[in-house]
């Protein structure tokens, strides 16, 4: 307590051991909190009662007519977000066409570059939609950048995910923008999301970081009903 900068050091020389042993301590509150009969329950209720977001002109990586969407939440200073873009990278190898992702916004007022983060990615998906996914990879491999050099880092993000910083730039402040990610936070709020990461899988809610098992077992369950229609 006295001597908060050591603990900000450590961190900061081992970001990826401090976001593991973050993971590993949420999984076991996670396991502690919810028996396996309770998660049965509530993923039957998910199941019968999906969430429907709104994903019409919404940038998309993978086959655009997949038959597994899957809409992230996220924060671009989020750590537990960075490192579920590993699970994410890992399912789309895995269920290839069979997978689609949509990312979505849900900007943390404890991250101050979050929301400027939010806006830019909508700005260059407005130029292309590959490059903001190209801009989300970068942002995130590079999210302490991001944190100390704020929107000068945005801007060289823009330009090497391959589109016109300048125009980005602009069209981040402009209204029609920022109602994108209004409407972001309105639906993840709607849809029980109170941190990041959250994922609907065609609908299921995940909340939280989850080990790529989790995200299996949903869509294993979901292939095998459109298998039964």
């Amino acid at each position: 307590m006295q001597h908060p900068e050591i603990v900000l050091a450590a961190i900061e020389a081992h970001p990826e051991a401090f976001i593991s042993a973050l993971q590993k301590a949420a999984a076991k509150s996670t396991a502690a909190a919810e028996s396996p009969e309770a998660e049965s329950r509530r993923l039957d209720s998910a199941f019968a009662h999906p969430h429907v977001p709104v994903i019409s002109r919404r940038a998309v990586l993978g086959n655009p007519s997949a038959r597994i969407t899957i809409v992230e939440y996220s924060d671009f200073q989020c750590p537990y977000c960075r490192a579920e873009r590993e699970v994410l990278v890992q399912l789309m190898r895995e269920y290839g066409d069979t997978l689609r992702l949509v990312v979505k916004h849900t900007p943390l007022q404890m991250h101050p570059m979050a929301m400027p983060a939010a806006l830019m990615y909508e700005a260059v998906a407005r130029q292309s939609p590959m490059a903001a996914y190209r801009f989300y990879d970068d942002l995130f491999e590079h999210q302490e950048q991001l944190t100390s050099e704020g929107a000068a880092y945005l801007t060289a993000a823009a330009r090497a995910a391959g589109v016109d910083p300048a125009r980005a730039a602009a069209d981040a402040k402009s209204p029609a923008i920022r109602a994108v990610v209004d409407a972001d936070l309105d639906e993840g709020r709607r849809f029980g999301f109170t941190g990041t990461p959250g994922f609907l899988i065609n609908g299921v809610a995940l909340m939280g970081a989850h080990p790529i098992g989790d995200f299996e077992q949903i869509i294993s369950r979901q292939l095998a009903q459109a298998s039964q229609r």
